[in-house]
């Protein structure tokens, strides 16, 4: 290579080397520099995008810790009403009340047997006992033979929630 570039003439080793250099600068450019470059400008727009996520999922942290606090600062329903009372109120809301076959008064408990519930409404039911009236489910028995999809029947005993 060596005995090559001296056979040249002056004028076309002085081209030859400035030659090389010229591709060696556009191979630089294109294999390591522009794609370094690219990449930077991408992380850049990714980071101001995640600085904004960041900036929203603090706002609305701030936002459900206020919600949390406003919703322990409520005391729950703990009326002294009778657990009998506040099931009953329950049933007719979630219109159980013509699947309601027996309601008894069971120790500190109320035991209930509904027949052909649409389970949808029962688990709203019982949702709605433990959240607002601070009743909880002590015993509870599933029974879905030959019914219709979505219905059940379902025995249940419910009790106060003890503090």
């Amino acid at each position: 290579m060596n005995s090559w570039l001296n056979s040249l003439s002056t004028r076309e080793r002085i081209l030859v080397v400035y030659g090389s250099v010229a591709v060696f600068l556009v191979l630089l450019w294109l294999l390591v520099l522009k794609p370094l470059y690219d990449n930077k400008i991408k992380l850049d727009k990714t980071i101001i995008q995640q600085k904004k996520t960041l900036a929203n999922m603090q706002t609305q942290s701030i936002e459900i810790k206020q919600l949390q606090q406003q919703a322990t600062n409520q005391p729950k329903n703990t009326s002294s009403q009778n657990p009998q009372q506040l099931i009953e109120r329950s049933l007719q809301t979630w219109r159980l009340k013509t699947v309601l076959e027996r309601m008894q008064s069971q120790g500190s408990g109320v035991r209930l047997i509904l027949k052909n519930a649409n389970a949808d409404r029962v688990m709203r039911f019982l949702h709605e006992l433990e959240t607002t009236h601070s009743l909880s489910i002590s015993n509870m028995a599933i029974d879905s033979d030959n019914k219709e999809s979505g219905f059940a029947d379902f025995r249940l005993t419910i009790k106060k929630e003890s503090k």
